[in-house]
């Protein structure tokens, strides 16, 4: 068979595996540790995660940390964006895991994270765009984090914001970029796709019920890799591999990893 030049880059992708699809800790292990934070990364290494997909922001004062939320509301406990406080007071601010009484953890900067998590682990590092204009400020801080600490062979970058991924392609060229995506419908659908064509140079992340067999042959013969999310349950762990994603996003790393292994 003949592969085209966007074929034979699918296949050497550092972002995926023969054997089985990628197994991405969401949020690092999240089902068993309080997300985005240093115990939860240090678990998805130990349960033997290929990667970690981690959501990052700009707070206060510039620096790059990973949160998912705009507002602390749900995770500390107090009604103020992240935007709005400086790194030195975020580091006061304890996670308030209701569901991992003594866990503790704080709100780390990415090279924290990247640091606990290990010099192999791959990152699917989201850009969490909550307003417009935050859009171009964070791709430019990603771009220039990831580049400083040297990880241009161990990030894949998406984003449901596509200015944030036109940004990240200008501000660097040669960092593999995913279009993140859920809903579905006619409207939507072309919508979607039409972004993914402009946004996407490695990957396409859409939500798990929208992948099928036909969809990711589709995919697969733009020279796109197909990682899915948020997956937990091993039957429908089975399904996608079948349909033939390359990597799952998963809170359960362990769960997923032992449904793919013989």
């Amino acid at each position: 068979m003949q592969h085209t030049p966007e074929a034979a880059t699918y296949h050497a992708s550092p972002f995926r595996r023969d054997d089985r699809p990628l197994v991405w800790a969401h949020r690092g292990a999240s089902a068993y540790a309080p997300e985005n934070t240093a115990p939860a990364f240090e678990l998805a290494r130990r349960q033997g995660a290929d990667g970690i997909e981690c959501d990052v922001m700009r707070c206060g004062s510039g620096e790059l940390v990973v949160c998912h939320d705009e507002r602390l509301d749900r995770l500390c406990g107090i009604p103020v964006a992240v935007r709005e406080l400086p790194l030195a007071e975020l580091r006061r601010l304890p996670v308030l895991a209701a569901r991992f009484p003594g866990a503790g953890g704080t709100i780390p900067t990415f090279e924290e994270a990247v640091e606990v998590a290990g010099p192999a682990m791959r990152w699917n590092v989201e850009l969490k765009v909550d307003r417009h204009a935050d859009a171009e400020p964070l791709a430019r801080a990603a771009a220039a984090a990831v580049a400083r600490l040297g990880l241009e062979e161990r990030v894949l970058a998406s984003s449901f914001h596509p200015l944030a991924l036109l940004t990240l392609r200008t501000a660097a060229p040669a960092l593999p970029t995913a279009y993140l995506w859920e809903g579905d419908g006619a409207v939507l659908g072309t919508w979607h796709r039409a972004w993914g064509r402009i946004t996407a140079t490695a990957a396409v992340h859409p939500e798990h019920r929208l992948v099928d067999e036909a969809a990711v042959r589709r995919w697969h013969r733009a020279g796109l890799l197909v990682n899915t999310w948020t997956v937990d349950e091993p039957e429908e762990l089975l399904r996608l591999r079948a349909a033939g994603v390359d990597g799952v996003i998963t809170n359960r790393p362990d769960v997923a990893i032992a449904t793919y292994t013989p």
